[in-house]
């Protein structure tokens, strides 16, 4: 069964949909969906997600990679749109959105290290430390028939170290995502997918070196992983 992912929310937009500041991706598998992220304007979130013909009650999983407003701005707004999603987020996410989840969703807080099943195929990585002692960082693991794919939020612990888990998991074959200050353009040289969006400082370059494996990230750009 193949996996479908839209991107909802980027600093790029396709014709009819709204760019922004930010990052938001839709899995469907199986006919459950999943929303990683929910960018910056919760307004924005919901008019790309009706222009993607998708009914925000019909989500009824959220994965947020971390605390910052480009990433998480949208929820309290989406929430009110759906009927109690299963919301992941890492235990340095907001306590004041924590509480919101709770009035409105089911909160499925990150603790040890571990990831996390979301459904059967996809599942959240452990949070990963930053810099900054108190933001930590998860993201996903899609399994393919090709391999795992990494989606990032931001990967403020570093690509490399999303890669590092990823690679002890599985075979990887390809990353999705922001991808914040990576700059070791070689590392992708092995994946058959690359897809470098939002934050990610050195797109041009990577979609010039890797012309037959990247793709542009915009909202609106809907693709198939089998």
């Amino acid at each position: 069964m193949s996996i479908e992912l839209s991107i909802i929310y980027d600093n790029v937009a396709s014709k009819g949909f709204i760019s922004g500041w930010g990052f938001a991706t839709l899995i469907e598998k199986n006919g459950q969906r999943i929303l990683f992220d929910t960018g910056w304007d919760g307004i924005a979130l919901l008019k790309n997600l009706e222009q993607a013909n998708i009914d925000p009650k019909t989500i009824e999983f959220i994965a947020i990679s971390h605390r910052h407003w480009d990433h998480a701005g949208g929820l309290s707004t989406l929430l009110y749109e759906t009927k109690r999603p299963m919301v992941f987020v890492p235990s340095s996410f907001s306590s004041k959105l924590k509480a919101e989840i709770t009035k409105l969703g089911e909160l499925r807080e990150l603790t040890g290290r571990e990831g996390t099943e979301i459904i059967p195929g996809i599942r959240t990585t452990p949070e990963l430390e930053t810099s900054d002692q108190t933001l930590t960082e998860l993201a996903l693991l899609i399994e393919t028939t090709k391999g795992l794919v990494i989606l990032t939020g931001c990967a403020h612990p570093g690509l490399e170290a999303f890669i590092k888990y990823g690679k002890k998991q599985g075979e990887l074959y390809g990353v999705i995502g922001g991808f914040h200050g990576f700059d070791k353009l070689h590392l992708l040289k092995e994946y058959g997918l690359i897809i470098p969006c939002h934050c990610t400082q050195k797109k041009e370059e990577i979609l010039t070196k890797y012309p037959e494996t990247a793709r542009e990230c915009k909202s609106g750009l809907t693709f198939k992983l089998e």
